[in-house]
């Protein structure tokens, strides 16, 4: 599978690193300000490195409601965080999230040599946010137009806050993403930010997809990710790596450690 190519490893684990919101965002702290929010950053990815995660994704989790086409400012901001997090760091396989905009991720992955993005890029969804149809070919077009062809793109079966339109089993919709929508790897979530998919959802999605790289999105903690991990091929992680497994918490480079030995073992 590619993801070992990337990660070098069967089964990485992939640590959310939430930025803070961003300017031009309603939750945007002026005190804090971009320098600020670059320096918060900087301190959880360095301790998501110094704890051993797999690899980061750099996401904007904090600039809601989300749009689904972002403004210019974000996408330079948060290129501009992503660099100065890698700047005099040790670099590990990372991607981007920009929360609903996959085109703005790939233009963010472009410029800051990110390996892969996660995000939302096929189906048809309805939530709080209204109803959501990303547009498949377009994001496929634009990602060949700036010759991104080494991006990998993770796409969400079910977003959060959200439940899809069609109607199909969820594994029948994996398996019709992986013929249909040149994408290389399938996110499996819970109903919201925080709760696992259920087991049987995971493995019924693997078993039907075969070879084809199922990661788990949410819910991912301390007593359930070996079980996790039996069944599929990486998972993303975030709330119990943090502070007081507080989701609005700093990482903490000791939980990260934690995780990781109970994944890895003691060769840490």
């Amino acid at each position: 599978m590619w993801l070992k190519e990337i990660f070098g490893e069967e089964k990485p684990v992939i640590g959310i690193l939430h930025i803070k919101a961003l300017p031009g965002t309603p939750l945007y702290d002026t005190n804090m300000g971009l320098e600020g929010i670059m320096k918060l950053a900087r301190a959880d990815y360095i301790s998501l490195v110094r704890g051993g995660i797999s690899g980061v994704i750099f996401c904007n989790e904090y600039d809601k409601p989300y749009s689904k086409q972002v403004e210019p400012n974000i996408i330079a901001c948060m290129t501009s965080i992503v660099k100065e997090c890698l700047r005099d760091n040790e670099i590990i396989p990372f991607g981007i999230d920009v929360q609903w905009d996959p085109k703005a991720a790939l233009a963010i992955a472009l410029a800051t040599g990110a390996s892969f993005i996660r995000g939302i890029v096929c189906g048809t969804y309805c939530g709080d946010y209204g109803m959501y149809c990303p547009n498949i070919e377009e994001i496929i077009n634009y990602k060949k137009k700036i010759k991104a062809d080494n991006i990998k793109i993770l796409t969400n079966l079910s977003p959060e806050f959200s439940y899809s339109i069609d109607n199909r089993d969820i594994s029948l919709r994996a398996k019709t993403v992986t013929k249909s929508s040149l994408v290389d790897a399938l996110c499996v979530s819970g109903v919201m930010a925080g709760v696992q998919a259920p087991y049987e959802e995971i493995r019924n999605i693997k078993n039907t997809v075969g070879d084809f790289p199922i990661i788990a999105n949410t819910g991912v903690n301390f007593e359930n990710v070996r079980d996790i991990l039996d069944i599929a091929d990486g998972c993303c992680v975030a709330t119990c790596i943090k502070v007081d497994g507080n989701s609005l918490n700093s990482m903490d480079e000791k939980r990260v450690r934690k995780l990781m030995k109970i994944v890895r073992g003691n060769n840490i």
